[in-house]
């Protein structure tokens, strides 16, 4: 008997929660990349076709100008942000012009959710470099601890994904997506 009840109440709630409750569903996201990252490097990524892809589904890249930062999704450009960098040969540049690279890190920190790739992974040599090639000569060591009060200061996360950072930040900014449901569109 209330297996029989089940069965017909079944149809009449799930009528009910059809007409009276708009589903809300994961978007197909566009990612931004910024019109200023060097041709030939950082990331791409092409439309998902894939049809067992759970959603979010990736509708590809588009090339536009960011306020800050190197990209984004369309639609979160106001609380998201990811900078990209090569590798920690890059940093030091970044540290020998500290000034203009706080003031990167300033404005990030204003976005909700944010952070900085480094397509390079973080090792035991890395903290005793000094390469001559920089005016500054610092220290890997001190680059390194610079690094971190920039995270201390600014909240803003410092990834040493290394091969795998393309891969990372897509996964970041989908979860981005899964997290900020009040962006999720109604299903028709």
């Amino acid at each position: 008997m209330v297996g029989q009840l089940k069965k017909h109440l079944q149809p009449q709630q799930e009528k009910e929660r059809s007409d009276f409750m708009p589903r809300k569903v994961l978007p197909r996201y566009t990612i931004i990349r910024d019109s200023r990252e060097k041709p030939g490097h950082g990331f791409f990524w092409e439309k998902n076709t894939n049809p067992k892809r759970r959603p979010p589904l990736c509708e590809g890249t588009v090339v536009q100008t960011l306020k800050t930062g190197d990209y984004s999704i369309v639609g979160y450009e106001d609380i998201l942000c990811i900078e990209r960098k090569e590798s920690y040969a890059e940093l030091w540049g970044n540290y020998a012009e500290r000034d203009r690279f706080q003031d990167q890190m300033q404005r990030m920190s204003t976005i909700k959710h944010r952070l900085v790739i480094i397509e390079s992974i973080l090792t035991r040599e890395i903290f005793d470099l000094s390469p001559p090639q920089y005016k500054t000569s610092v220290p890997g060591r001190a680059m390194i601890r610079w690094l971190m009060s920039l995270t201390a200061k600014y909240r803003i996360p410092f990834i040493p994904a290394g091969s795998c950072s393309k891969y990372f930040v897509q996964q970041f900014m989908e979860e981005i997506i899964r997290v900020e449901k009040d962006r999720w569109v109604e299903s028709e």
